[in-house]
């Protein structure tokens, strides 16, 4: 009986045995690859002073960066797994500041293939400006009956680009999608019987994040 079941194990094993060596391999997924180009708009790299351009891919799993001198005008990136990710350009000056950028863009690498994408433009990166703000009597907000604080930033002919209301205890505020130029900042403040105001100048660059300080006081 156990020579038996032995004798019939082994069948077994032989026919399991050859039922795979009449497959096929199966080979693990290739990797892919992206081809892209891109354009600073809307005067090019030089004018723009872009030097460098830096292609990123990004999912829950990977990521690849990789940086092209700009005027190159396209890059080839290989090695890519396999699947869904979402591509950003970013453009950087002599600096390493980051003043121009792509909007986000979705995209799938297939294995053992090449992905081709049109030009790509990139685009000035909006400046924003943190504003602080302290009293001159060198009280805080509760000591000056204020509550909150508005600040205003105005262009260099005086147009209004920007309002926000913040609350006085948080001693600064941030105001974003600024333009690069120079900028004119008044925080105002209404206590219980006073009011306070508080004015600031600053310049801002491309994509910079800038800081100014408001010294508030009664007229």
């Amino acid at each position: 009986m156990q020579k038996s079941i032995v004798v019939q194990g082994m069948a077994l094993a032989t026919l399991s045995s050859a039922l795979l060596s009449c497959g096929e391999p199966v080979e693990p997924f290739g990797e892919g690859a992206l081809e892209l180009g891109w354009e600073i708009s809307p005067m090019g790299c030089t004018a723009s002073e872009v030097e460098l351009v830096e292609i990123e891919l990004t999912n829950a799993r990977r990521s690849y960066v990789e940086g092209y001198p700009c005027a190159r005008g396209a890059a080839a990136m290989e090695g890519i797994a396999p699947g869904s990710y979402e591509l950003i350009l970013r453009g950087f000056d002599a600096g390493g500041a980051n003043t121009f950028e792509s909007t986000i863009r979705t995209l799938t690498i297939r294995p053992e293939r090449i992905e081709m994408l049109t030009s790509l433009a990139l685009s000035a990166r909006p400046a924003e400006l943190e504003v602080f703000w302290r009293f001159d009597n060198g009280r805080v907000c509760g000591a000056n009956d204020v509550d909150r604080v508005e600040v205003a930033v105005y262009d260099a002919a005086f147009y209004e680009m920007a309002r926000q209301g913040f609350d006085c205890n948080r001693g600064a505020g941030i105001i974003g999608d600024l333009f690069a130029g120079d900028y004119i900042v008044r925080v105002n403040a209404h206590g219980a019987e006073d009011v306070f105001s508080g004015d600031a100048r600053v310049s801002l660059k491309r994509g910079e994040s800038g800081q100014v300080e408001a010294v508030l006081q009664t007229p």
